[in-house]
């Protein structure tokens, strides 16, 4: 069953990626504004609470296990800035393909932290699907690539890795409505964080005039991206981080697939040049099924 939510998760990751590439280059006047506008438009998932409350049973867990929660929304949030910011020094696809160190490193980890030893195509499906995603950001892009931007999503992708450990640990100690409130709080304390300083308060008051019309937009892509968390985290829930991280390495194909529908419903958000080598793309996807038909 997690395998369900692993791959549902990538497609509104893919929806938020597209929505965050036109932000970046035609909203932000600065790069880090995604992350301040993320954190408060998340707000609205505490919109319906007082109807669903009455509903369940709220099951309070442990103080360790809360304050876990709340560290890894705040990695959540903080990886996206690093991620934001590098977007500034290299182009999407190089940044994108950075993100794959992600699935490298959960492995890593979890083979350390969490003594998780699997089998050899188990490794063997990770890292089909670390290869051809990576292949498949860069199919389109130049090789040439800033340190300054390798830096910065090297600890974005760490911050990522502990992250989905962490997240393992509180989903088997807490319940799933729980956790992922609390987690969304930590993401939204962390998004919000930066405010506390003078300077980034008054460059993102400045652009108000800017920002304000957007508001509905924002709303809109951070649903998408609750709904991504919310699918990803359902997953942790059930399955295996090192699983989950390698088929949420997908996110590219998904892309891909929705720019080329967009390009001929809605021109501002699709991308012509996605319909370059379109059949190396549909291999590559191809191949990506075989990776992950290795680890199920």
């Amino acid at each position: 069953m997690w395998l369900v939510f692993a791959l549902l998760a990538p497609l509104f990751f893919a929806i938020v990626h597209i929505l965050d590439a036109y932000c970046v280059e035609d909203v932000f006047e600065k790069p880090w504004f995604g992350m301040i506008t993320s954190a408060l438009a998340s707000l609205v998932i505490f919109a319906p609470l007082p109807f669903i409350l009455p509903l369940i049973t709220w099951d309070w867990p442990s103080v360790n296990i809360i304050f876990l929660a709340l560290l890894a929304g705040a990695l959540i949030q903080y990886s996206q800035g690093f991620y934001f910011q590098s977007l500034a020094y290299s182009e999407a696809g190089i940044v994108a393909a950075y993100w794959n160190m992600v699935p490298a490193l959960v492995p890593i980890l979890s083979f350390f932290v969490l003594r998780q030893r699997l089998s050899f195509y188990e490794y063997t499906g990770i890292a089909i699907l670390i290869l051809v995603s990576t292949a498949f950001c860069l199919i389109d892009s130049n090789l040439e690539s800033r340190w300054k931007s390798l830096f910065l999503m090297l600890i974005a992708g760490l911050m990522q890795a502990v992250m989905f450990l962490i997240q393992d640990i509180v989903y088997a100690n807490a319940g799933y409505i729980e956790a992922f409130l609390i987690i969304t709080s930590g993401l939204i304390f962390a998004g919000c964080s930066p405010l506390i300083i003078k300077n980034v308060r008054r460059e993102f008051c400045a652009s108000k005039n800017i920002l304000i019309p957007a508001t509905k937009f924002f709303v809109i892509v951070e649903v998408a991206n609750l709904i991504a968390l919310a699918l990803s985290q359902r997953a942790v829930d059930l399955g295996i981080p090192s699983f989950v991280a390698a088929v949420e390495s997908t996110i590219p194909a998904y892309t891909f697939v929705l720019l080329i529908v967009l390009t001929n419903v809605l021109p501002k958000f699709g991308d012509p040049e996605a319909k370059k080598r379109i059949g190396l793309k549909f291999f590559l996807i191809a191949t990506m099924v075989f990776g992950i038909s290795l680890i199920v």
